[in-house]
């Protein structure tokens, strides 16, 4: 097949960019202000942003690392280093891939949901169906029956044993670990065979990730109390008159909108590049991706609402989470609660797990993709096959990944998710400059339009500065809570000295 046929077209572009709402299953919105927070800096920060990486994708035929190397070779470092972030992110993220697969199996693994019942799990001294939510079933399922987290992050103790399923107890090994070799191998199945294969299969996953989450959310809205799951959507969505602090609401949705909207990091190149040269094409990309992310980024939140909703106002202990027991506690309780069948259960966490998938390859296609366009000359000087090539840097990607993300599936890998998570922000607004400053580089080295580019020259600079400026205030407030946490610390120690 040609060369110059594109790998992805328009329309696989458009449906593979549905991966984007993967992380509304965890961070809901906090009212109104929040919502705007995404919104106005995908117009103003994120437009510049796409359209200059997937036109210079497209265009250059290169990735991330490829174009710096054409036109800027003195910066090929720093596209290297943004595909090292790139694979932490995804090595981080790879056992919560995991865990909602494994969810799935666990929903339809028994007549009554094996994380509703206290009788269910050594630990019924602790467990109470009508307790706080620290002492709930799936809460308690969760920390300890599933993850078992050890006391604290210096105490690995081992991988979990789970004890819950027969399978799990006859297996005689831990089984987590063995769930995020699993999710490696789909990601290396996947990728492994170049582009073109991969947006099939992804073409494939998105519909069908997305058929289950509209299969959940119409049971929710048809069988449920729809004036809760109203009053739900209004608590996360209609802005309130304590917004708190407005500033940090608009950090809240900034940091949502650059881990799930490619802005500045390396996808949105190679992304450009599979769809080809073509300008139409190259006009098209940026629209197709923001109206995607614009029509699908609240689905997760839509489809959960029924059953978050009705949890909240059943007059049990529970408020609006907007973290990892957003969709691994709390909806647990809800499908226990309202009896939801199994089935719905299983769609739900499959969707989830598919969509996280989606970014997984993506993003494993993004790294591999640079590494073997890298080596590209010595393919082509020894004569070897580049599907066995790329085959061959799939699965080294795939080991490092895993090799990064082991920790995690220990009884303390809680807290290094924390952590790691954590440790990303530190220095991304570097990453952020850094990339844009080789990228307007080599945006004005192109033949483009005179008027373009100094229109979006000057746009793109504008919104790196400000991503950058946003992203440095927000790692000066966690330096400063982290700061006044110590002085208060070391004030409690000293008041309860004699």
């Amino acid at each position: 097949m040609s060369l110059d046929i594109p790998s992805w077209n328009i329309v696989e572009f458009v449906v593979i960019c549905f991966y984007s709402c993967y992380l509304s299953f965890i961070y809901a919105p906090e009212g109104g202000l929040t919502v705007v927070a995404v919104y106005v800096p995908l117009v103003l920060l994120g437009v510049p942003a796409v359209f200059v990486q997937l036109k210079l994708g497209g265009y250059l035929q290169r990735g991330l690392v490829g174009v710096f190397s054409l036109f800027f070779p003195f910066w090929k470092g720093v596209g290297i280093a943004a595909l090292f972030d790139l694979l932490l992110q995804l090595s981080t993220l790879a056992p919560l891939v995991a865990q909602l697969g494994t969810y799935a199996f666990i929903a339809i693994s028994k007549e009554d949901y094996i994380w509703g019942n206290c009788e269910n799990m050594n630990y019924q001294e602790t467990c109470d169906p009508q307790g706080v939510s620290m002492s709930r079933p799936a809460n308690i399922f969760y920390k300890q029956a599933f993850l078992q987290v050890s006391s604290d992050i210096q105490n690995i103790n081992g991988f979990p044993q789970w004890q819950f399923t027969d399978l799990a107890r006859k297996a005689g090994i831990s089984l987590m670990p063995v769930t995020l070799a699993i999710v490696w191998v789909l990601v290396t199945l996947f990728v492994g065979f170049g582009a073109r294969v991969c947006g099939w299969i992804l073409f494939l996953l998105a519909p069908a990730a997305i058929s289950c989450l509209l299969t959940v959310l119409g049971y929710g809205y048809h069988h449920l109390n729809n004036t809760h799951t109203v009053d739900y959507l209004k608590t996360l969505y209609m802005f309130h008159e304590s917004e708190g602090d407005v500033l940090e609401k608009w950090l809240k949705g900034f940091k949502l909108l650059i881990y799930t909207f490619p802005m500045w990091t390396p996808i949105c190149c190679t992304m450009g590049k599979f769809c080809g040269k073509s300008q139409r094409i190259r006009n098209m990309t940026w629209i197709a991706l923001m109206a995607v992310f614009v029509l699908v980024s609240q689905l997760p939140n839509l489809a959960m609402a029924p059953y978050l909703g009705n949890l909240l106002n059943s007059g049990q202990h529970f408020s609006i989470a907007s973290d990892i027991s957003r969709i691994m506690i709390q909806m647990p309780e809800a499908f226990t609660a309202f009896k939801i069948p199994h089935a719905y259960g299983f769609v739900f966490y499959l969707s989830a797990f598919l969509l996280t998938l989606m970014f997984l390859c993506i993003g494993t296609l993004t790294i591999v993709d640079n590494i073997v366009e890298s080596l590209r000359h010595w393919i082509d000087k020894h004569t070897c096959s580049k599907i066995a090539v790329h085959l061959l840097i799939t699965f080294l990607v795939m080991l490092v990944a895993m090799g990064l993300g082991i920790i995690q599936t220990t009884k303390a890998g809680h807290y290094y998710y924390l952590l790691f998570t954590q440790s990303f922000d530190k220095l991304r607004f570097l990453i952020i400059i850094l990339i844009a400053f080789g990228l307007m580089i080599v945006y004005v080295k192109q033949n483009f339009g005179l008027i373009e580019r100094i229109v979006m020259g000057f746009w793109f600079t504008i919104s790196a500065l400000i991503s950058s400026g946003l992203w440095l205030y927000h790692l000066y407030i966690q330096l400063d809570l982290h700061w006044t946490n110590i002085k208060l610390d070391d004030i409690t120690k000293s008041k309860e000295e004699p």
